[in-house]
């Protein structure tokens, strides 16, 4: 993995990325600010005076600018015009400036229910998952315990301690699977993040969270927030997908479940946490505990 420069605590100025960008691509103006967790990252729309635009992004965490970097670098060029393009970075702004791909996300354009949107996308992150070498690993489900050990010290009092128990025995069962195949993946593939254009062609955006994991955890927010409101969904997915759940993939799944849901929890202790938030990571523990994904 390529390593960043080295950088003094905290994030770049605007002024800083803005004049790195301007020595890339020549005067340019922002359009719109992008940023959802600006204490951790910027997101700004940028437009050329020849009409172009693109978008530059930057981190106050080194691994968090590393993440998506190896995934533009090392995973997304086999996914060609698919996905956004890396024009420039540089190390020591923890600065990404990638391309705009064509289209809407699916949410906005009111395509997230059409069932062909969901098979292309399905299409779409078979080709992610197969764009790196697949790698066996032992350690998911302890790297599943860590982590939850972790976000569960910080939630006392917001879950009973018995419902904590029965979630850690969903990490547990994952325990089980000893050889766990992991590959690139999105890891918020949702349709927020499936960009559609006026013939329908859909393509995948934001790579800051992708890393190698089990191909399962790319279907959890689909499964949140709408295979359970139309199994239609589900079977367009994973007809695009070409590959049906195993039980083997259902428990792995469960296990990242787990993990999210508690993560989820521990957000919620955040002064910027909203009502939304909250009942959101309420419901994705309840289901959790409550009933089995599928």
């Amino acid at each position: 993995m390529r390593q960043s420069a080295t950088r003094a605590a905290g994030m770049a100025s605007d002024a800083e990325v803005l004049d790195r960008v301007h020595r890339v691509l020549g005067p340019v103006e922002v359009v719109e600010d992008l940023s959802s967790r600006p204490q951790s990252g910027r997101v700004l729309r940028l437009v050329t005076r020849s009409g172009e635009h693109s978008f530059v992004k930057w981190y106050k965490g080194a691994p968090d600018f590393q993440r998506e970097y190896d995934a533009l670098t090392s995973y997304t060029p086999s996914l060609g015009s698919d996905v956004p393009r890396l024009i420039a970075h540089d190390d020591v702004l923890r600065m990404l400036l990638i391309s705009e791909v064509p289209g809407f996300p699916a949410v906005e354009a009111g395509l997230d229910l059409d069932p062909l949107v969901h098979y292309k996308a399905g299409v779409l992150i078979r080709r992610l998952h197969e764009s790196g070498p697949t790698v066996v690993s032992d350690q998911f489900a302890r790297a599943c315990a860590a982590r939850f050990e972790a976000a569960a010290s910080q939630i006392d009092g917001l879950v009973e301690s018995h419902l904590l128990s029965e979630a850690r025995l969903v990490i547990a069962r994952a325990m089980d699977l000893r050889s766990v195949p992991l590959v690139p993946t999105h890891r918020d593939n949702h349709p927020r993040n499936w960009m559609v254009d006026a013939g329908g062609h859909v393509r995948l955006i934001d790579f800051a969270d992708a890393e190698y994991d089990p191909w399962i955890v790319d279907v959890l927010l689909l499964e949140q927030d709408y295979w359970r409101s139309d199994p239609n969904l589900r079977i367009a997915f994973l007809s695009g997908y070409d590959r049906e759940i195993s039980a083997d993939d259902e428990a792995l799944l469960r296990a990242h479940h787990a993990v999210s849901a508690v993560q989820a929890l521990a957000a919620t202790r955040h002064a910027s946490a909203s009502k939304t938030d909250k009942a959101r990571a309420k419901d994705m523990f309840d289901r959790l505990v409550g009933a089995t994904l599928f």
